[in-house]
């Protein structure tokens, strides 16, 4: 390769071009740092890698629209650093705030490596070197839904024997038409919509780092189970699979599709044990299940399903209702359940999780936190195009 000699005479002109630009500038009254960009005024910004693994889509329940995502944070500070507060705007910084997380509230809403953290001044702090999550769900005006977040991250920053506040900003568009609906992937009810989207269920707590990247398949995941007419999911003395309401109960296809995956073969566990099946993977650890590819880019998962029970085949055509399998207790679970979520690809646990709406559903009532108490029945309210929240009892049409 013949060397470029000229190279030094070519970065020293565009040097006098430049002190030209200044000396114009100056001459016309203008101040040269007028011509520079904020940013590149500001001292190197604070050393943290921060992305949204996904755009975030609607969520709607009732009046309110949520949009759902996650900040993913890793430092590159060799010491410690506080997350002081978090900030999101509609379209630019010069926008309408929609949400602020500080103090507690951020805390609670923040999941470091150490995850069992109580305190809400460490679950904000980030390790040197190290990693954090922070769980947003934005409310938004209906018919309002902005083009992009603007989000503004302010940071505590060790500085000798102080600290300084400084902040990065990052920006992520909104996916506004990519929440599909569905119909329901189960009949009747009622049914108890356990770990349903909240931005403290499990399901949104559980990333997995799978296929060199941080996975949230479970986003907007639910556990469906059904409740008798006590309001009670589980028998009140215990007992086996068969004296829980939901089991046995029949999947169904919440639309047209191909089935794109089959698992079947795991055995069923013991009810209230949180048992694992004896060679642990990632296809068994969600039991017997079925994927369903509704096509672009949309995959159904049906999870804990009765082995032996699945009634398709790989690259079988299904209709919207059709019957997939039932209702069982096999894989990570303690109790006959149906885990359901959508996804974007043909995989069970390291996909995105995607936002999705029910076509009609009636809400019928109240679940306690954890199930350990009866769900209350209430007086019935037909729901359109919505997503099924978490421990609402509702009733599917059919």
């Amino acid at each position: 390769m013949k060397l470029d000699h000229r190279r030094p005479a070519t970065l020293a002109a565009r040097l006098r071009s430049a002190r030209s630009l200044a000396l114009a500038l100056a001459l016309a009254g203008i101040p040269f740092a007028a011509s520079l960009t904020a940013q590149s005024l500001r001292p190197f910004p604070p050393p943290f890698e921060i992305r949204v693994p996904v755009p975030p889509g609607p969520l709607v329940s009732g009046g309110d629209h949520f949009l759902v995502h996650e900040l993913l944070i890793k430092s590159f500070l060799p010491a410690p650093a506080e997350v002081a507060r978090v900030e999101v705007f509609a379209e630019t910084a010069a926008g309408q705030r929609l949400l602020e997380y500080a103090g507690d509230e951020l805390g609670a809403n923040m999941l470091p490596p150490t995850s069992q953290e109580s305190d809400p001044a460490r679950q904000r702090t980030i390790g040197a070197l190290s990693h954090g999550v922070v769980y947003l769900m934005v409310p938004v005006a209906r018919g309002e839904t902005p083009r992009q977040l603007f989000h503004r991250i302010w940071f505590l920053l060790p500085e000798g024997d102080s600290t300084a506040l400084d902040h990065v900003d990052i920006e992520t568009p909104v996916e506004r038409s990519s929440v599909i609906e569905i119909g329901p992937p189960l009949r009747g009810g009622p049914w108890a919509v356990f770990n349903g989207p909240s931005n403290t269920s499990g399901h949104r707590r559980m990333p997995l780092q799978l296929f060199g990247r941080s996975a949230f398949a479970q986003r907007y995941a639910i556990d469906y189970m059904l409740v008798d007419a006590e309001g009670r999911a589980a028998p009140v003395d215990g007992g086996g699979n068969d004296t829980y309401p939901s089991h046995g109960a029949e999947v169904i296809a919440v639309a047209d599709g191909v089935i794109s995956t089959l698992y079947d073969g795991v055995p069923e566990n013991t009810p209230g044990v949180t048992t694992r099946p004896e060679i642990f993977n990632l296809s068994t650890a969600i039991g017997n299940h079925v994927i369903l590819d509704l096509e672009n880019g949309r995959y159904a998962l049906y999870a804990h399903l009765i082995p032996g029970t699945l009634t398709v085949r790989l690259g079988q055509r299904v209709r919207r209702g059709d019957v997939l399998g039932r209702v069982g207790n096999s894989g990570n679970s303690s109790a006959p359940h149906l885990h359901f979520h959508i996804a974007d690809d043909n995989v069970p646990l390291g996909a995105e999780g995607l936002p999705f709406v029910q076509d009609a559903f009636e809400l019928v009532g109240l679940c306690p936190e954890g199930g350990a108490e009866p769900c209350e029945l209430a007086e019935p309210e037909l729901r359109r195009g919505e997503t099924p929240m978490r421990d609402q009892l509702i009733r599917f049409p059919g």
